[in-house]
């Protein structure tokens, strides 16, 4: 009796521990030669899960320092994939706003970013897959 309980809990705590991958995500994930439109570029993109339908993202988001951000993924199982950038910081005092979607290895990102002295500037990126 003990070695069912025992066994049990064992099984049950491999299967709550287990996270699976959205599959469905994965298509996004990997690396893009980017640019954001009116800067120089190009540099990397790199698009790695989190959980669930949810990415992050690193890259040159204002064309010249390095940042991190989270996004959402909506509509993963259409041809079309959405992403939802929600207002987050990026930077100490600069935050981060948009959206964007992901097609056929292209990915197109249209952003705010509200620096510390109080201005916000909106870019646009569009990178393609490696």
């Amino acid at each position: 009796m003990i070695r069912v309980l025992l066994f049990s809990i064992f099984f049950g705590t491999m299967l709550i521990s287990c996270m699976d991958i959205d599959e469905d995500v994965l298509p996004v994930v990997g690396i893009y030669r980017a640019h954001v439109v009116g800067v120089s570029g190009p540099f990397d993109l790199i698009v790695s899960t989190d959980r669930g339908d949810d990415v992050i993202m690193e890259s040159k988001f204002d064309g010249f320092d390095w940042y991190t951000l989270k996004a959402d993924l909506d509509n993963a199982n259409e041809r079309v994939i959405d992403i939802d950038i929600n207002n987050q910081i990026i930077s100490q005092g600069t935050f981060v706003k948009g959206q964007g979607f992901f097609r056929d290895g292209t990915i197109e990102l249209r952003y705010t970013i509200d620096f510390s002295d109080g201005e916000k500037v909106n870019f646009k990126l569009v990178g393609t897959k490696n």
